[in-house]
C-alpha cells in the first residue's frame, strides 16, 4: 500500500483556498467595480468557477509540495518521525526540546530591522489616517497600488535606516567594551 499524504492534502487545500480568498478580496480593493457588477450574474456561475480555480490551485500546491519533499527529505513525514524520536532520546520527553543554537548577531539586527521598519510603518499610516484624513480623502482617485508601493518604500527605507543604525550602535558597543 502506498504511502498517504494526507498532511500535504490538507495544507495543499489550505493553501488553494487562501489564494482564492486572496484573490477575491484584492478583486474587490483594486477591481471594486467589476467585482459589483458579477451581482447580475447567478452565484451558481461564478460559485462553481471559484471552486474549480480553487481545485486547480491546490493540485498544483500539491504537486510543489510533494516536488519539495522529494528535493528536501527533512520535509518528509518519515524525517518527522525520526526528528521526534531523536528528540525523546536527547531529552527524556516530547515536551522538552533540546538547545538550540542562538542567531548570530547579523540575524537578530536583521530582524529586528524588519520589525522596526514595519512598526514605523504602521505608526507612519495610524498618523496619516489620524491627522491627514482631509489630505488623504483628495487623493480618492489614485490607486490603491500607489497606497502599497508607498507602504513598501515606507518599509523598505525604515528597514535599511534601522538595519544601519542598529549595526553602527553594535559596533560602538563592542568598541567600548572590547
Amino acid at each position: 500500500m502506498g504511502k498517504t499524504h494526507e498532511k500535504e492534502r490538507i495544507a495543499a487545500l489550505a493553501a488553494g483556498l487562501a489564494i482564492v480568498i486572496l484573490a477575491w478580496s484584492g478583486l474587490q480593493a483594486f477591481a471594486g467595480s467589476w467585482i459589483d457588477s458579477l451581482g447580475d450574474l447567478s452565484p451558481w456561475l461564478y460559485g462553481p468557477f471559484s471552486a474549480a480555480i480553487w481545485g486547480l490551485l491546490s493540485l498544483g500546491c500539491y504537486a510543489l509540495i510533494v516536488r519539495a519533499q522529494r528535493r528536501n527529505p527533512a520535509l518528509c513525514y518519515e524525517h518527522e518521525e525520526a526528528t521526534r524520536e531523536a528528540r525523546l532520546r536527547a531529552t527524556g520527553e516530547l515536551r522538552k526540546t533540546p538547545p538550540v543554537r542562538e542567531a548570530s548577531a547579523a540575524e537578530q539586527d536583521k530582524l529586528a530591522a524588519v520589525t522596526g521598519g514595519f512598526a514605523i510603518t504602521i505608526a507612519a499610516w495610524l498618523a496619516i489616517l489620524s491627522f491627514g484624513f482631509d489630505w488623504l480623502a483628495g487623493l480618492t482617485n489614485v490607486s490603491p497600488w500607489v497606497y502599497c508601493l508607498f507602504s513598501l518604500a515606507i518599509w523598505f527605507t525604515a528597514g535599511h535606516v534601522m538595519y544601519w543604525n542598529i549595526r553602527r550602535s553594535r559596533r560602538r558597543a563592542s568598541l567600548r567594551h572590547g
